[in-house]
């Protein structure tokens, strides 16, 4: 038997075995149906250093970002720059050295709607940017609200990202955009789809790991 404390075991009609760990640095286990307790436990300890490395980086992101609460004084991630929470006597959100000026009765949610609507103002603009450098046409695009994935490309070629790519530097959101304008040419993840993303963005390795150690702003909002 297996000791299943330490990771959750979902089993599904897949084929093979697979291992993630989602924003809280937990491990998941995907096995088939018929995959045996011990086969998932070996693969488990052969996987342990990996395990720990994803989950060092996670647990490193989260030291770094912490819950937003709106409150006077704290930082608050911004395009990619921290910003200082300042309370004052304005009629919206203003953005300027260093500071997050917003209206003393703003509320939480009410910042979190600031966000989205800047948001699609900046989405918007890249995509149609990239789709036309890259020549590729797409069905529409949607903002969600994600917590798991950052952006999907669905069958029909609709474009969907998570707002709280807005929490994420302007190089980054390009790279979501051009990764996600790519599985409108290749619905994978195969040598082809990356060699498709490398021609727009050369230095997209960098950019994917970014996202992968900073995977807590997800959570923070």
């Amino acid at each position: 038997m297996i000791d299943k404390t330490d990771f959750t075991l979902v089993r599904s009609r897949r084929r093979t075995l697979a291992l993630t760990i989602d924003n809280q640095g937990r491990l998941i286990a995907r096995a088939p149906l018929g995959m045996g307790e011990q086969a998932i436990g070996d693969f488990i300890r052969q996987k342990r250093h990996w395990i720990a490395a994803k989950q060092g980086e996670i647990a490193r992101s989260a030291s770094r970002y912490t819950e937003v609460l709106l409150c006077e004084g704290e930082t608050v991630s911004y395009l990619g720059r921290l910003y200082v929470v300042r309370h004052r006597d304005v009629a919206t959100v203003h953005v300027a050295d260093g500071e997050l000026s917003v209206p003393y009765q703003m509320t939480l949610g009410d910042f979190a709607s600031w966000l989205q609507r800047r948001f699609v103002t900046v989405i918007t603009k890249r995509v149609k940017h990239f789709a036309c450098v890259m020549g590729v046409c797409y069905t529409s695009v949607r903002v969600s609200h994600a917590r798991r994935r950052w952006g999907s490309c669905g069958a029909n070629n609709t474009l969907n990202f998570s707002w709280r790519l807005v929490l994420c530097p302007p190089e980054i959101i390009d790279y979501v955009v051009v990764h996600e304008l790519c599985h409108v040419l290749q619905k994978n993840h195969s040598a082809r789809f990356w060699d498709a993303v490398a021609a727009v963005m050369p230095d997209y390795r960098q950019r994917k790991l970014w996202l992968r150690q900073n995977r807590r702003l997800l959570d923070v909002i």
